[in-house]
């Protein structure tokens, strides 16, 4: 269609041209243009220069972990170094300790601030290597610090000498002065007794120190802090005190109270757990004698007189040995308190009743120096006399084990009563 019109209006233009003067005019024929002629303006797409940035930090490569020593002196510095190689890398520290089965329970590593520098360091209670709660492990306690120069040990609880079974048992202010103390044990087993040592060291001063000296020891423990006088500050108990032989002869356990007293731990309180052995009746009432505690004694001597189910150690003998002991110990108690007459009437109990027992002679000579001298500090010292002469007569206390205490003669009538 587009060609035919085309086409007309070239043979008009033709005949128009060819015929001039005819009176005809012809229109100017002008192409036609779209009145809708969209206006089209470059649009220029621009993408964002991207900016230069770093390439992504490559993953560091795990620092392979060390083998267990052949030596467990060179934990030490096997732990350092790979502290120091891997930057510090705890959670490979652990997994490291671990296959060397150094950590038996998961708070043997721990991250707290020992010296109180506002950050923590790495303590650390290992075990040569063992796959079970083992007795007479070596082991050591560590404390490892950093600084710019990288990690370092603080503490080496071992030192040059054998450390067996470490244990943590607090890390605090024990005693409220403001510093970090650290509390562990150590534990050595022989044939039939294990002893426990513990050890209470503080940073306070800037370097680490004990407060305990060489330790506080005792068997068969559990040691733990508890405010004992209920002042405000833990003490520390210890409970136990037992020994696995019968040649230790008989047992009671014990508990120790070990306070601080501004400088060290020192033992305050003596507490034992009852027992019903004639012979500790008698140790409890010499105690509260030596403490003047006169009527304390006076009962305790009297019980292990007149109470016939109290135990003896090993025969039937012992009982009439120890109640002579004890009418003559309740005679001179009652000369001490001024109590003559009970006093006398207690020495011709025993006479009547054992006049042929050692202590019927050590009441008689007690009793023939005081008439005489009327004074008990003398006839005291001359009971001491007999008494050396007379070994049988600390016999009677002195053959109850090694776990006990000894008794000689100077202890028959200890002069210091009288000081």
């Amino acid at each position: 269609m587009k060609s035919r019109r085309t086409l007309y209006l070239v043979v008009l233009l033709l005949l128009a041209g060819s015929m001039p003067g005819c009176g005809i005019d012809i229109p100017q024929l002008i192409p036609p243009t779209s009145t809708a002629t969209a206006t089209l303006e470059a649009a220029v797409l621009r993408t964002p220069t991207p900016e230069p940035t770093s390439p992504p930090p490559e993953t560091p490569t795990p620092v392979p972990l060390p083998p267990r020593p052949d030596d467990f002196e060179q934990y030490p510095d096997t732990i350092l170094r790979y502290l120091n190689d891997s930057g510090g890398d705890e959670d490979g520290l652990r997994d490291m300790l671990g296959s060397w089965n150094a950590l038996r329970h998961v708070t043997d590593l721990l991250r707290v601030d020992t010296d109180d520098d506002g950050s923590g360091e790495l303590l650390m209670v290992l075990v040569e290597q063992s796959m079970d709660y083992g007795i007479n492990l070596r082991g050591d306690v560590l404390v490892v610090d950093s600084d710019d120069e990288g990690y370092k040990l603080a503490y080496h609880a071992a030192g040059d000498t054998i450390m067996l079974d470490p244990a943590l048992i607090e890390v605090d202010d024990l005693n409220r002065d403001g510093h970090t103390e650290m509390a562990f044990s150590s534990t050595e087993c022989g044939a039939h007794t294990c002893v426990t040592t513990v050890h209470i060291v503080t940073s306070g001063t800037g370097m680490y120190e004990s407060l305990t000296g060489d330790g506080i020891n005792m068997s068969y423990v559990d040691p733990y802090f508890s405010d004992w006088d209920g002042d405000g500050v833990p003490e520390l108990i210890m409970h136990g005190g037992t020994i696995g032989s019968v040649g230790a002869g008989p047992q009671r356990e014990r508990t120790e109270v070990y306070k601080w007293d501004g400088a060290v731990y020192v033992l305050e309180e003596t507490v034992y757990d009852y027992s019903n052995y004639l012979y500790f009746k008698v140790l409890d009432a010499n105690q509260a004698l030596m403490d003047g505690d006169y009527d304390m004694a006076a009962t305790l001597y009297r019980e292990a007189v007149d109470n016939p189910g109290l135990n003896v150690w090993l025969e039937e003998s012992e009982r009439e040995e120890i109640v002579a002991f004890s009418q003559y110990r309740l005679s001179l108690v009652c000369l001490i308190t001024g109590e003559v007459e009970l006093a006398e009437a207690t020495r011709d109990e025993l006479l009547s009743a054992q006049p042929n027992s050692i202590y019927a002679q050590v009441v008689a000579v007690l009793w023939d120096a005081y008439q005489r001298e009327t004074n008990l500090r003398a006839a005291c010292e001359q009971v001491g006399r007999f008494a050396a002469s007379h070994p049988e007569a600390a016999e009677v206390l002195a053959d109850y084990g090694y776990g006990n205490p000894t008794f000689t003669a100077d202890e028959v009538c200890p002069i210091q009563l009288f000081q």
